[in-house]
C-alpha cells in the first residue's frame, strides 16, 4: 500500500512529527511526505505556501507512482489540500486531528467553516483523544465517521536514576501551552522549596517574554533548554513534569514522562484527563490557577511517599499504550478504505 501523508515534518518537533514518524517505522507501507517548503515564516504564509506547492509537489509524486490512500495530519492546512488532491487524484482521504485545529481553528469565525468543510469531506477522520472526537462532534460532524486511536509511547530501558529537585517542562513556547502561568507558580514553590529548579525546554514566540517574566519576578534557577531532539535524560532525572497547558489535544509529553516514572501535574484540559489520572499518576488542576499549580507541584515534590506512589502508577498507566497499537489501529482505517 502506498500512502500519500500530508504533514509538518522534520526538521520540525514536536507530538505531530513524533506520531507520524512511529506510525512509520512500524507499518510496511511506502510513504511520501508532502511538507512545508522551508522559505515561508509567517503563519498566514506558510498555510497559503503549504497548499500551492504541496498540491504540485502531491501532483508530481503522483505521477511517478500509484497512491492508495491520502492522509492529512491536522485539519488545516494539510485537509484543505488534502480535500483538493481527494477530488484531482480520486483517492480516499483520511485526515487526524491532533489538536489546534480543534481546540483552536475551530473556534475561530474565519476558520471555522474551513475545519468544517475538511472534516466533512474526508472519508475517515482520526481523532487523538475522545475530547476531541467529542468536539468535532459538535461541528456537526458524524460521531460513526471518527475513530479515537491514541498516540503510543516507547518504554525505557531499566535505568538507575539519580532525581534532582527540578520542575520539568517540554513544549513550545506559545500561550497555548501555559508557561507563564508555571513561572508564576514556581516562585511560590520557590519559596517554599528552596533548592528547586525549573527547567524548560522548547522554543517557540513566548521565549523573549518568559524570560522578561523570570526578570520581573526576580527569579532564579529558571534554566532555558532550548530544543532537544533527545528527552530520555530530562525526564529521568527531573522530580516532576509539568503540563500547565490552556488547551491540549492529548498531550503526549506527559505520557513519556510517565514512561520514564516521573509523576505529572497538568491541568485539567483537553484529553490530559485521559492519560493522567488525578491522584494516581498525577495531579490535575484547574486551567490558569498558578496557585492550585504551585501548590500540586509543591506537594509532589515534597511528600515521597506520595512521589513513589505516583511514579510507579504511572509508569504503569504509560505501559497500556504503545505504537504498535497506534499504527495496527491505522491499518485498520487504511484496509477499510481501500
Amino acid at each position: 500500500m502506498r500512502v500519500l501523508l500530508l504533514t509538518i515534518w522534520k526538521p520540525a518537533r514536536g507530538g505531530v512529527v513524533t506520531h507520524v514518524e512511529n506510525v512509520i517505522k512500524r507499518l510496511p507501507y511506502e510513504f511520501e511526505i508532502v511538507t512545508y517548503p522551508r522559505f515561508a515564516k509567517l503563519p498566514l504564509l506558510r498555510a497559503l505556501a503549504f497548499i500551492l506547492f504541496g498540491f504540485m509537489d502531491a501532483l508530481i509524486k503522483s505521477w511517478r507512482k500509484r497512491f492508495d490512500i491520502i492522509h492529512a495530519h491536522y485539519a488545516v492546512p494539510q485537509g484543505l489540500l488534502g480535500v483538493a488532491l481527494k477530488r484531482v487524484l480520486r483517492l480516499p482521504l483520511v485526515v487526524t486531528l491532533h489538536g489546534t485545529d480543534i481546540n483552536y481553528l475551530a473556534k475561530r469565525r474565519g476558520t471555522r467553516a474551513l475545519v468544517r468543510l475538511v472534516l466533512n469531506n474526508a472519508d475517515a477522520v482520526v481523532a487523538v483523544s475522545r475530547f476531541l472526537k467529542t468536539e468535532a462532534e459538535k461541528l456537526g460532524i458524524e460521531g460513526e465517521k471518527i475513530r479515537v486511536i491514541y498516540n503510543g509511547v516507547e518504554l525505557p530501558e531499566y535505568e538507575e536514576t539519580q532525581r534532582e529537585m527540578s520542575i520539568l517542562f517540554v513544549g513550545s513556547l506559545v500561550k497555548q501551552k501555559g508557561v507563564d502561568v508555571l513561572i508564576k507558580a514556581f516562585r511560590t514553590v520557590k519559596e517554599r522549596i528552596p533548592e528547586a529548579k525549573l527547567i524548560i525546554v522548547g522554543e517557540g514566540r513566548e521565549r523573549e517574554a518568559l524570560a522578561e517574566l523570570c526578570t520581573q519576578l526576580r527569579l532564579r534557577d529558571v534554566y532555558f533548554a532550548g530544543s532537544r531532539s533527545e528527552l530520555s535524560s530530562y525526564y529521568s532525572r527531573s522530580r516532576v513534569l509539568a503540563l500547565p497547558s490552556r488547551a491540549e489535544g492529548f498531550g503526549l509529553v506527559a505520557l513519556e514522562a510517565m514512561a520514564h516514572g516521573l509523576p505529572v501535574v497538568a491541568t485539567k484540559v483537553g484529553g490530559i484527563p485521559e492519560v493522567v489520572t488525578h491522584g494516581e499518576t498525577g495531579i490535575l488542576v484547574e486551567c490558569g490557577n498558578a496557585n492550585a499549580l504551585a501548590e500540586a507541584l509543591i506537594r509532589v515534590m515534597s511528600d515521597e511517599a506520595l512521589w513513589q506512589r505516583l511514579a510507579t502508577r504511572a509508569k504503569e498507566r504509560a505501559s497500556e499504550f504503545s505504537w504498535e497499537k497506534t499504527a495496527n489501529e491505522y491499518a485498520k482505517v487504511y484496509a477499510e478504505l481501500k
